[in-house]
């Protein structure tokens, strides 16, 4: 039983470790850029308010884009790779002895599964991109919306909030939170197997996270204390806490919260 335990948190360590190495390198090139940003733009590294944002989304160009994509996928291996432990645990560990080539499997299928994970979350991130510049042209056009400007936050808070009781996130996040349930249903072969795993696992975990990546973006503007509460939120939704009821009625409550703090005091969105 002590050597099985101690096989067991062996090959965790395996691959939690090198999951967090990257996650942590993410976080340190996410607090560099805030910190390059801020220092340009003469406000706070850790907050800074959407309206600098303004100049990202004012002239999308191919080089304005593909800075921005990579800032995102820097942001997104940051956040998401200490929840991706237990699916990745599990793909090391199950799937890939079994392939026809399994040492190839077992070093290269893992990055390649991520791969597919974080082309998912790159067209996440055009769609968000578009939509936020859309919104900020809108404004440009008709000026006289601008004071509801906060109350477009705020809807994004409460339908966050919300999002959080529907039976499709609960749904997607089933997927998330089981590994064995995952590949039960979505097993396949090879490293092109590898690839479509990693896209249909991606796939859930947006339909779970697209939300928070919504309120990251266009309210907090990317903020690195957004990025830190997220982070811990997504953590411990999909690898504690993710089906207890009062999780999801708590986590629903910090949104429409937020919303409704939002709305009575517009000063306190430099916090976020």
């Amino acid at each position: 039983m002590a050597e099985k335990l101690g096989s067991d948190l062996g090959f965790k360590l395996s691959v939690g470790v090198p999951l967090l190495t990257v996650a942590a390198g993410a976080w340190y090139l996410s607090f560099y850029s805030m910190q390059t940003s801020s220092m340009a733009m003469g406000t706070s590294m850790v907050t800074v308010p959407i309206a600098t944002m303004a100049n990202v989304f004012g002239s999308p160009n191919f080089g304005v884009i593909s800075v921005f994509l990579v800032v995102w996928l820097v942001g997104m291996v940051a956040m998401m790779f200490p929840a991706m432990i237990p699916v990745m645990t599990f793909y090391s560990r199950i799937m890939t002895p079994g392939e026809a080539r399994a040492r190839l499997s077992r070093m290269v299928g893992p990055p390649i599964f991520l791969g597919g994970y974080l082309l998912t979350y790159a067209l996440l991130g055009i769609l968000l991109f578009a939509g936020v510049y859309a919104a900020f042209q809108l404004g440009s056009a008709l000026p006289w919306m601008a004071p509801y400007s906060v109350d477009g936050v705020a809807i994004v808070l409460l339908v966050t909030g919300v999002w959080q009781l529907t039976p499709l996130k609960d749904k997607c996040l089933s997927k998330c939170i089981s590994p064995l349930g995952f590949f039960m249903t979505h097993a396949k072969k090879g490293l092109s197997g590898a690839f479509r795993m990693g896209a249909e696992n991606g796939f859930y975990c947006v339909g779970c996270c697209w939300l928070y990546m919504l309120v990251m973006l266009a309210v907090a503007a990317m903020s690195l204390v957004a990025m830190v509460f997220l982070t811990v939120l997504i953590v411990v939704e999909k690898a504690f806490l993710g089906k207890t009821a009062w999780f999801k009625w708590l986590s629903a409550g910090i949104f429409i919260g937020l919303a409704l703090i939002v709305v009575a005091f517009p000063s306190y969105l430099t916090l976020l």
